[in-house]
């Protein structure tokens, strides 16, 4: 199952907090692949690969024990994964 999750953010993350968010999920949610993906200016977004859907109560329990990151973000919220439209048939 893939989780996306949006970070919205007033000030850029540094590589290190972004990291330890990330072993911070990967720790919660035994078995999953986590990762960086898209970002944009105020936003980004991480992709978590597990078993069943990740609960956002997950990221927000994460997030309570990096108190440093707390100051720069300033919300959370769960987007459907984008879906890729299906090759035309050939012939």
């Amino acid at each position: 199952m893939k989780t996306v999750l949006a970070i919205d953010t007033i000030k850029p993350i540094g590589v290190r907090e972004l990291n330890g968010f990330l072993t911070g999920i990967a720790a919660a949610v035994p078995g999953c692949f986590v990762s960086q993906g898209p970002s944009t200016r105020g936003r980004l977004t991480v992709t978590i690969l597990a078993p069943t859907a990740v609960p956002l109560e997950v990221a927000e329990q994460v997030l309570d024990t990096l108190p440093h990151l707390c100051e720069s973000i300033t919300g959370l919220s769960l987007h459907d994964p984008a879906r890729r439209a299906a090759p035309a048939p050939l012939g």
